[in-house]
């Protein structure tokens, strides 16, 4: 019976990841991306990991960000780094 319920609760970054289109800033608004990376998401990891989100990563790092920047975004790229 237990086996019955669907318990497979797939999570926001999944949903981003399926779509053709996402970017680096739609993932790093989620609430749960520095979880998803602590469980190790491969789909998130490779995402990532691909040359233009380094690239972006590494700007954020980098550069003085925008007044107007959530201080998550800013605690996830220094988490991560």
């Amino acid at each position: 019976m237990f086996w019955k319920f669907d318990l497979h609760n797939s999570s926001q970054i999944e949903k981003l990841l399926e779509k053709e289109d996402v970017t680096l800033q739609e993932l790093l608004d989620e609430e749960d991306v520095l979880q998803e990376c602590k469980t190790q998401n491969q789909r998130l990891l490779l995402f990532l990991s691909r040359d233009s989100s380094m690239l972006d990563l590494l700007n954020l790092i980098t550069h003085e960000p925008p007044a107007d920047r959530e201080e998550r975004l800013l605690i996830f790229v220094l988490f991560t780094c």
